[in-house]
């Protein structure tokens, strides 16, 4: 056998049909060329048990940490949900002892820097151009002081005129719905621009970065910039402040807004960057999961409802339990919307005959779109790490000789 021969067993695995897709592949408990699950043929190679990035979630889980992070090493996550709580803690420890100045820069700066932290973490800044997330990052810095100026402004206006003559309700509905609309458009054009400008390789999970990483930046200059005349009135907040208002306030402005807006650049911007696949016999149609469509249309029903909470003047705990409602509404899309991607896109050139490790269960298994043991979606990792463990692929050891 030359050093170029791949090993005999994995020349000779043992092979299955796959219900859905077709295809002959190595006998497993998911398909590797579409990642359905080969005991049975889900209906159009859906997985609802096994999220695409980490399969031993269910897509329907809430788990914060694989839907904000998808492409984290496995070792990571635990640090990464820790940060998250941290931050919740801390942003309410704050807003409770009044601390207004280091609040503000907690509440516009807290998940955009822990962002950051991912994108160091699963190789970003190695897969994609520092001058692309550069140029997302400023131009969303950008738009959002902006849309915060300009806004404080046209809700000026919604107030009695000089003369005290009321404001009518068409002219104050207008306002609620034409800001949330506004958001949207701003929040999504830098990604827009860079898709249409420079797009480079196409991954659904680039898409997600680059969406994501706008909204962030989006929302915390927006936050920053409308909060920023506050530092003037000292580093702690008058004492006849309420505290849970304040600490309400703070969660709203530093987690549910902020993840909101993330959640919604990120699934519109996963969508445009997948590149679907054809030989899966899934039907790709406009309303399809892993299309534009359905992501911007509950991008759109999401901060129009944002509007109308702000409209509606409830009380700061309802107010509080509506933003998190929409939250959770908008990360459970993101991660319906990321699964689909994952499973819907053109994938990396497949070598059955190679051995390469999982670095979701970490078995040895024929290098496929998909882990045949759990189901682990290929661009689920970093190109870094698909092209390290394909540049030190493991050596099975030699059959053991007959005596």
């Amino acid at each position: 056998m030359s050093a170029e021969d791949p090993p005999d067993p994995w020349k000779s695995l043992p092979t299955s049909a796959c219900g859905t897709c077709g295809v002959d592949v190595p006998a497993g408990v998911y398909c590797g060329n579409c990642g359905a699950p080969l005991s049975r043929a889900s209906r159009g190679g859906w997985r609802l048990s096994a999220y695409a990035a980490a399969p031993t979630e269910s897509v329907l889980r809430p788990a914060l940490t694989t839907t904000l992070f998808p492409q984290l090493p496995r070792r990571s996550r635990a640090v990464f949900r820790t940060a998250v709580i941290g931050l919740v803690v801390l942003l309410t420890a704050t807003a409770a002892m009044l601390w207004q100045a280091p609040l503000i820069g907690l509440v516009s700066v807290g998940m955009p820097v822990l962002f950051l932290a991912y994108l160091n973490e699963s190789d970003a800044f190695a897969d994609l151009s520092r001058g692309t997330l550069l140029i997302t990052a400023t131009l969303s810095i950008a738009l959002g002081v902006g849309w915060a100026l300009g806004t404080d402004a046209a809700v000026a206006r919604t107030n009695d005129d000089a003369l005290g003559i009321p404001v009518t309700t068409a002219r104050l509905l207008f306002t609620g719905f034409a800001i949330p609309l506004g958001f949207v458009v701003l929040l999504l054009a830098p990604m827009v621009l860079i898709r249409l400008w420079r797009p480079g390789v196409r991954e659904s999970l680039d898409g997600y970065v680059i969406g994501s990483l706008g909204a962030y930046c989006f929302a915390a200059a927006g936050t920053l910039a409308r909060l920023a005349p506050q530092f003037a009135s000292g580093l702690v907040a008058d004492e006849d402040r309420s505290r849970v208002g304040l600490v309400f306030a703070a969660v709203i402005q530093g987690m549910a807004i902020p993840l909101t807006a993330a959640a919604v650049a990120g699934a519109v911007g996963g969508t445009l960057w997948c590149v679907r696949r054809t030989d899966t016999g899934r039907s790709f149609r406009w309303y399809s999961l892993s299309a534009l469509t359905p992501s911007l249309v509950v991008g759109v029903a999401l901060f129009l409802a944002i509007g109308v909470i702000d409209l509606s003047a409830a009380p700061s705990d309802v107010q509080l339990g509506l933003y998190a409602l929409v939250a959770v509404l908008a990360l459970y899309a993101l991660r319906v919307v990321l699964h689909a991607t994952l499973l819907d896109e053109a994938p990396d050139d497949a070598f059955p005959h190679e051995p390469m490790l999982c670095p979701q269960c970490d078995h040895v298994v024929p290098d496929l779109p998909f882990c045949p043991s759990c189901g682990f979606a290929g661009h689920a990792a970093s190109r870094t790490s698909r092209a390290m463990r394909r540049a030190t692929r493991p050596v099975p050891a030699p059959a053991a000789e007959g005596r």
